[in-house]
């Protein structure tokens, strides 16, 4: 299928789903299009055994028409980062730094080898063939909580403004490990030979720092640029220019685009955006916000067909592999936030309630389009279904049934209580 017209197609269908979205469902719009495209898709699947009409196979060619690693990491991610890093507030954030520090490194790190061993030994119980390398690089892929799916869905709950900005900056800030982790944990699965400590060390300094070099560079250019722009117009151009060739460049010298984009934001956000007159201000911030929504909307009926779709059942025990990952991610990400938490609140760093702080931390550590690209990304082999599929159920329950039951499960003042 040509690339306009599957863009046109993807175009239509999301107009179509928001609509029905808004008018019946009145779910939160992201977890809406998510839940719709695959209920969809489905129901065509299911259809198409009894009356074949050939809709099934049109969804299937359109959802390969885009390859969902460099759809959503080269041409999507890039902006949505961009634009939930500029609002976020620096101050807040150097508030809460030692906890978000703490949760999107040393978290991230915890809940990949938990993650990995409590499915390793979950997976064994009912006879699912799986080695431990290949439970750990599943623990990599699952463990940093997803910054698309936390910013568009979190930032409708009514979070207090410390809980926003503690999970926004964890999910913004947690893709280095996470890389640093799935790279040697993938060479150990795929071909039996892993990163040492030293290549590790590594791969993470040349990720996270050179990711936090790139973004200064960035950022420097849209700050120079910017405030010496005489209209909105190439305002606009300038930080789309910037964003787009800044994270092409971190591809091309294997450095962290999305660290890189995050750095630029922030620093955009807390010195250019202040700087700028209320007439450049006020356009280019509703540039960004329609951007960030139309994006946003896009990616998720994407994801909601890839789930269904691209998705090989074949020997693979769906039902138990995925209620077993499910089960293995939230007491990972329990355990992992529960030793940070209470560690950081016994030295005084913190005063929080630790227990209710462990429930809202834990329910609230989406899993989103990320974990799905890295996924895909790992080259054919006899456990690559198994390892699709898990994080295709963990990521649909993750979006649809902890994005959807967070704010009924926390009230306003139980939120307010757990970070003082």
């Amino acid at each position: 299928m040509a690339t306009f017209t599957a863009v046109a197609c993807l175009l239509g269908m999301a107009a179509i789903l928001s609509f029905v979205n808004d008018r019946f469902l009145c779910l939160q719009h992201d977890i809406g299009l998510l839940l719709l495209a695959a209920l969809v898709t489905t129901g065509l699947r299911i259809l198409e055994i009894f009356v074949p009409s050939g809709m099934v196979g049109m969804l299937h060619q359109l959802t390969q028409s885009f390859n969902l690693n460099d759809t959503l990491l080269k041409g999507v991610l890039c902006f949505l980062l961009f634009r939930g890093s500029v609002q976020v507030n620096w101050p807040a954030l150097r508030e809460q730094r030692w906890l978000v520090l703490w949760l999107a490194f040393a978290g991230t790190a915890i809940g990949c080898f938990a993650t990995g061993g409590l499915l390793y030994g979950g997976l064994a119980l009912f006879g699912v063939a799986v080695t431990l390398p290949q439970a750990l690089l599943f623990g990599a892929l699952i463990a940093a909580t997803d910054p698309v799916a936390a910013l568009a869905i979190l930032s409708q709950v009514g979070l207090p403004k410390k809980l926003e900005t503690v999970i926004d900056g964890e999910s913004l800030l947690n893709d280095g490990v996470a890389v640093v982790l799935f790279t040697i944990f993938a060479g150990s699965a795929v071909a039996g030979t892993g990163a040492g400590f030293s290549e590790a060390g590594t791969i993470f300094v040349r990720e996270v720092l050179g990711g936090a070099l790139m973004g200064l560079a960035g950022w420097l250019a849209i700050h120079f640029l910017m405030l010496r722009s005489a209209g909105s117009c190439t305002s606009l151009l300038v930080s789309l220019g910037a964003v787009a060739v800044m994270y092409a460049a971190a591809q091309h010298l294997d450095v962290s685009g999305p660290i890189a984009t995050v750095v630029a934001g922030l620093l955009s956000g807390n010195i250019t955006a202040p700087r700028l007159s209320e007439a450049a201000r006020i356009p280019v911030r509703a540039f960004w916000s329609g951007l960030d929504e139309v994006l946003n909307a896009l990616l998720f009926v994407f994801v909601g067909f890839h789930v269904v779709l691209i998705n090989p059942l074949q020997g693979v025990v769906l039902g138990i592999a995925g209620l077993v990952a499910v089960v293995a991610v939230l007491i990972a990400r329990a355990m992992a936030v529960a030793a940070i938490v209470g560690g950081l609140h016994a030295a005084a760093v913190i005063r929080a309630d630790c227990l209710g702080l462990t429930k809202l931390l834990t329910w609230g550590g989406l899993r989103g389009g990320l974990s799905l690209a890295l996924a895909v990304s790992l080259p054919d082999s006899a456990w690559k279904p198994l390892v699709l599929n898990m994080t295709f159920v963990v990521v649909t329950f993750s979006i649809v049934v902890q994005g959807l039951t967070i704010k009924r499960m926390f009230t306003q003042e139980d939120m307010a209580g757990l970070l003082k």
